[in-house]
């Protein structure tokens, strides 16, 4: 009744994504609080705030817009994640049609949709 260590990799795999999320979340808020500081030190001191500065503030939390553009790019990067993974199915079994093909379609098929809406966004623009 030991450990298997062939468990270490999926659970790594998993709780590898919640760690970088959580400590970008975490660095973020730090930040956030230090600039808080900042301000409320200035307006205890009497302080006057350039106008500028707060400007770069209001301007920094402004999200970027999506393009189709982008759609398009997200789209033909995931194609080539899938295509990848499905050459590599090949190398290793010798033929299409493994386990990992059939991982490779799901990053494939969801790059051909976005790929599709970006097209799609693009003519409606133009």
């Amino acid at each position: 009744m030991g450990f298997d260590m062939g468990l270490l990799v999926p659970i790594i795999a998993l709780l590898m994504p919640i760690a970088i999320v959580g400590l970008v979340m975490y660095f973020r808020a730090k930040s956030r609080v230090e600039v808080q500081k900042t301000i409320r030190l200035a307006i205890e001191k009497g302080q006057p705030l350039p106008k500028e500065y707060l400007d770069s503030l209001q301007k920094a939390d402004i999200r970027k817009v999506k393009s189709p553009m982008d759609d398009v790019r997200s789209g033909l990067i995931l194609m080539a994640v899938g295509v990848g993974m499905a050459v590599f199915s090949f190398v290793k079994e010798g033929y299409i049609g493994g386990n990992l093909a059939g991982v490779a379609a799901i990053p494939g098929f969801i790059g051909v949709a976005l790929f599709v809406l970006g097209l799609i966004g693009l003519n409606r623009k133009a």
